[in-house]
């Protein structure tokens, strides 16, 4: 694939002489900015992942009147999930094999916490 970019002369610039003080001698041009550009994607997801996080906590109750159950784990990790899947999920599914629902979400759904969950 091949991907280019223009930059105005003053970013051109800005990125030559950041280029010649952060590449590795044994780094290519073009593998340093590959390097540049991909980090550059990295970090604008995980930005992104962020601002979803936050939107879900904030917006709870919108996003379940809208099918979407927000899943929030014990270390602060917002997950989305689509509603009739993860009610699916709770009756038996990977999620609580796998041990990642906390007892108050299958007593949620089951009325058992602290009961091994039938299968």
């Amino acid at each position: 694939m091949r991907i280019q970019i223009n930059l105005s002369k003053d970013q051109a610039t800005a990125y030559k002489n950041f280029a010649q003080v952060c590449r590795p001698e044994e780094v290519s041009d073009d593998d340093f900015m590959k390097t540049v550009f991909l980090t550059g994607i990295e970090s604008m997801n995980k930005e992104l992942t962020e601002l979803v996080k936050k939107y879900a906590k904030e917006n709870k109750e919108g996003l379940e009147a809208s099918g979407i159950t927000v899943i929030e784990g014990e270390d602060g990790d917002i997950k989305l999930a689509e509603t009739s899947n993860y009610e699916a999920d709770v009756s038996g599914g990977y999620a609580l094999q796998e041990g990642y629902l906390s007892p108050e979400q299958i007593q949620k759904y089951d009325g058992k916490a602290g009961k091994p969950f039938k299968k």
